[in-house]
């Protein structure tokens, strides 16, 4: 159902978009007709939604107060259809996830996975974000619930359920670093490494743990992707400095080993699954929710 005039539908591709080419590839819609439909909603609005720039297209102020309300809108009407869906049950429905990529090649999988086992009729839509703009599309009503790296700023977000990943070095299982259960940063200096680099956040927490120990690293290799540094350390290059969260596929399937590494100056990666505060969460988002918490718990190492 599209209870949604063609003007709103349109105005708010535009907005989101800021260019009507853009809006209408996303629409599948002539350009032309989605300008009619805008130039028509302004002619009985009388009064411009947008300012025509050669760099696009930009809301002006009654367009940014419409764009405000659209969004209302939108999500108190998702609200109300998952509020129907609770009286029908939870045999069927559907709950939209915003993620980072990182979670993509384990968190991720095993939450598909035991969606279908326990609620097949369920579909659960993965949202691949880029962590700093998570916390935006959440608020943007873009989602039903959010996992988050690091999370800074929570004001408008009630974390459900908090945890942490330890930071540390991975190796081969027949490295002499497998032996230890934990390390020092100077039980490694000696190993050749496989450094992280920009924009790998982890890239400054290496730096400025080596800087705080004065340690020089035997730097072997340098990559800015984690399956690079993993595909490096798994063919023997040197051992490599990542979150446990990077690994964990390949430390359950005993194809590597993580480290973690102590001291007072090592921090943790911290995930963080998170929900609009203003929303009312359905019986089928509580399920999910559940799930994950499950998975959280069971991989707190």
């Amino acid at each position: 159902m599209q209870p949604f005039s063609r003007f709103l539908v349109y105005f708010l591709a535009v907005a989101r978009h800021r260019s009507i080419r853009r809006a209408a590839e996303e629409l599948h819609i002539a350009g032309s007709a989605i300008n009619r439909h805008i130039l028509l909603g302004e002619k009985q609005l009388q009064t411009p939604l947008f300012e025509r720039l050669p760099t696009g297209m930009r809301l002006t102020a009654a367009g940014e107060l419409l764009y405000g309300c659209a969004r209302r809108w939108v999500r108190e009407l998702d609200d109300l259809s998952r509020q129907i869906d609770d009286l029908k049950g939870i045999r069927r429905g559907q709950v939209d996830l915003l993620a980072p990529e990182a979670l993509s090649r384990a968190f991720l999988p095993e939450l598909v996975t035991r969606m279908k086992h326990s609620h097949p009729g369920v579909v659960l839509n993965l949202n691949i974000r880029d962590n700093r703009r998570i916390h935006h599309a959440l608020l943007s009503g873009e989602g039903d619930l959010a996992l988050v790296l690091d999370p800074e700023e929570m004001r408008d977000l009630t974390i459900l359920r908090r945890m942490s990943f330890p930071l540390g070095f991975i190796c081969r299982p027949d490295h002499a670093l497998a032996r230890h259960a934990a390390v020092r940063l100077t039980q490694c200096a000696d190993y050749p490494m496989v450094a992280p680099e920009q924009p790998l956040a982890l890239s400054a927490v290496f730096s400025r743990l080596m800087d705080a120990r004065r340690i020089i690293p035997d730097v072997a290799a340098r990559a800015n992707n984690v399956q690079m540094i993993i595909s490096l350390v798994t063919g023997g290059i040197g051992i490599g400095f990542l979150s446990y969260l990077d690994v964990m596929s390949e430390v359950m399937r005993g194809e590597l080993a993580f480290v973690p590494l102590v001291g007072t100056h090592v921090p943790h990666l911290t995930l963080a699954l998170v929900h609009d505060r203003t929303r009312q969460l359905s019986r089928t988002t509580h399920v999910v929710e559940n799930i994950i918490e499950d998975i959280m718990s069971r991989h707190v190492t």
